[in-house]
């Protein structure tokens, strides 16, 4: 009997192996799906990186063309040339960040801050400051912390 295995016990999984396998799977799949919100967490934030990225450079590079079509001498304020073919929201936010929908008609909006700081003849610095969403803090120094900021210079460069 010593040489003879009994063959009726080696047949399948014992019932420890099965919850084993179980338990492993399980805590695969829950990994796995906690990753998603993650995921479209990422994206969504990525989605707004990109707008506000794209308002900023339409904004500045309207601002760069528009100096570039100045005809007088010398500046008086910015906001007289400048603003041409911006949004019509774009330079009158006044104290406090202004929402505007961009791209126009999408129902996506950015919230913004325009400002120019004359830095010599015939030169100005352009700050703008970009969050995306329609709502948020009117509090200037608040949003001027959590918005992106982009600068740019813009100067005279046409003919007297």
């Amino acid at each position: 009997m010593s040489g003879r295995i009994n063959r009726k016990w080696q047949r399948g999984f014992s019932l420890i192996e099965v919850n084993l396998a179980i338990f492993v799977v399980a805590v695969g799949l829950l990994t796995l799906f906690s990753l998603f919100p993650a995921g479209l967490k990422e994206g969504e934030a990525g989605h707004a990186d990109t707008q506000t990225s794209l308002f900023a450079d339409y904004v500045l590079s309207t601002i760069r063309a528009n100096a570039m079509r100045v005809k007088s001498g010398v500046w008086k304020s910015p906001f007289d040339d400048l603003l041409d073919g911006l949004p019509s929201s774009i330079g009158d936010g006044g104290g406090s960040p202004a929402a505007v929908e961009f791209p126009a008609g999408s129902g996506l909006y950015v919230r913004y801050y325009l400002d120019f700081v004359a830095t010599g003849k015939g030169l100005w610095g352009v700050k703008l400051w970009v969050a995306s969403g329609q709502y948020g803090t009117k509090n200037l120094d608040k949003f001027r912390h959590s918005a992106y900021m982009y600068y740019t210079e813009v100067f005279f460069s046409g003919m007297p």
